[in-house]
């Protein structure tokens, strides 16, 4: 079954299955979720340890959801394509938003298991909503090793809100500027 339907209309323009498109949207509000959750826990760490506990596991149970439904994406992707790019679009253009979108997908797929590898450092598992535990691929490591860990996780978000941003401005692009119909591949 291919990803990318037909749609009539101004140019008729292809789009991503629904199935393709539940998956960006549901993965968009996750991650909106994730930067909610990371933001709260590290500049307005509650008091309440209970709170702070269940806050962490929350945010580390969202990301390792992204991390699956994004593996699911990327398999899904690669075995029937993706919409094309409108004829005229800048070869700049073209460029820039493949390298978002596999910098997207590298970091997606990344983050989730430093911030894993950064929570199990510290000594704390996971219970995957309370359902499960998910195995520390690491186990406690003396705290230098740990926050080298929180540091780079927390890069990892700085560098995925600006892949998002940049992903933003490109839809924003297409869609005010350009009016080429981009933005429906996933609308």
């Amino acid at each position: 079954m291919s990803s990318i339907t037909q749609t009539a209309g101004l140019g008729a323009t292809e789009r991503y299955a629904p199935a393709m498109r539940l998956i960006h949207w549901l993965t968009a509000l996750l991650v909106l979720a994730l930067f909610v959750l990371g933001g709260w826990i590290v500049y307005f760490e509650p008091a309440d340890e209970k709170l702070k506990d269940e806050l962490y596991n929350l945010h580390q149970s969202i990301g390792i959801t992204v991390w699956v439904l994004v593996l699911i994406r990327v398999v899904v992707r690669f075995a029937t394509g993706a919409p094309k790019l409108p004829l005229g679009t800048p070869i700049i253009v073209r460029g820039l938003a493949t390298l978002n979108h596999l910098a997207l997908y590298l970091v997606l797929l990344v983050q989730p298991i430093i911030g894993l590898a950064d929570t199990n450092a510290w000594g704390f598992p996971l219970d995957w909503f309370g359902l499960f535990r998910v195995p520390s691929p690491i186990g406690k490591q003396p705290d230098a090793v740990a926050q080298q860990l929180s540091d780079l996780h927390w890069f990892g978000a700085l560098l995925l809100l600006v892949l998002v941003g940049t992903h933003i401005a490109g839809a924003l692009y297409h869609g005010v500027v350009r009016r080429d119909g981009v933005v429906r591949h996933m609308a």
